[in-house]
């Protein structure tokens, strides 16, 4: 009688842990949904026939005073008016829906592939296959990643914890007056008057000296987790680039 109920007992356990994975199965695996594209708004952003608005999840684009901006934002005009698949992940404090697209490629990691776009707070899951598309993007000067006459000329060491970046030359001379750089968002410096030895980039507000220099921002810049530094030139064409966390 015993070893029945122990049986009973282990089945009834299997049972109920086959019954609560698939339930977290059901709830954490996005299903894909088939959907309409009314109109591109820009580059990493549309309109879905019912009024959703999506944001494309893991990638972000140039801003439209930026060279390239144009790009992708031309490249997703062909899906206007088509029925493309959507895996839902999120939402943005803009209240757009994040969301994967299928068209049936992978658009978001097609984007990137063809340089079209930066990787941005990528799932955990897919942060190697983003990084990986962006490396190759920029190695063959895909899109916007066109390559500054500078390119290779610095290297960069990035204490996210402390918000500092410490940049050094390897080439000659170099006067970095209106270089760029910046994050995986929105968030750029543009440099001053420089001649560049080797300086250190304080997020926090300070005065400038020889060695250190000071972004002035009111909050951090490097996300702990993963991020990436891009440095470009006065023309928008990458000098440098160096991620974290991928």
């Amino acid at each position: 009688m015993e070893r029945k109920f122990a049986l009973f007992f282990a089945i009834a356990i299997t049972l109920l842990i086959a019954i609560n994975a698939s339930i977290f199965s059901t709830q954490f695996s996005p299903e894909r949904e088939e959907v309409k594209i009314q109109r591109i708004i820009d580059g990493d952003t549309l309109e879905l026939e019912d009024s959703r608005k999506i944001r494309l999840s893991n990638i972000n684009t140039p801003e439209k005073n930026i060279p390239g901006s144009e790009l992708a934002t031309a490249y997703l005009k062909q899906y206007e008016d088509k029925i493309v698949e959507i895996e839902i992940t999120g939402s943005d404090k803009y209240g757009r829906v994040l969301a994967r697209i299928f068209v049936p490629d992978y658009l978001n990691l097609e984007l990137v592939k063809r340089g079209l776009a930066v990787k941005y707070l990528v799932k955990e899951e897919e942060k190697k296959l983003f990084a990986e598309a962006e490396e190759s993007a920029i190695k063959s000067s895909l899109g916007i990643w066109k390559k500054s006459p500078y390119y290779n000329c610095l290297e960069s060491f990035i204490s996210e914890k402390e918000e500092i970046v410490t940049i050094s030359n390897k080439c000659n001379k170099l006067n970095i007056a209106s270089w760029i750089l910046k994050d995986e968002s929105r968030k750029l410096y543009v440099f001053k008057e420089i001649e560049l030895g080797v300086i250190k980039l304080h997020t926090e507000q300070g005065e400038d000296n020889e060695t250190d220099i000071f972004w002035n921002s009111k909050s951090d810049i490097w996300n702990n987790d993963r991020d990436t530094l891009y440095m470009y030139d006065k023309d928008w064409q990458i000098i440098h680039y160096n991620s974290y966390g991928y």
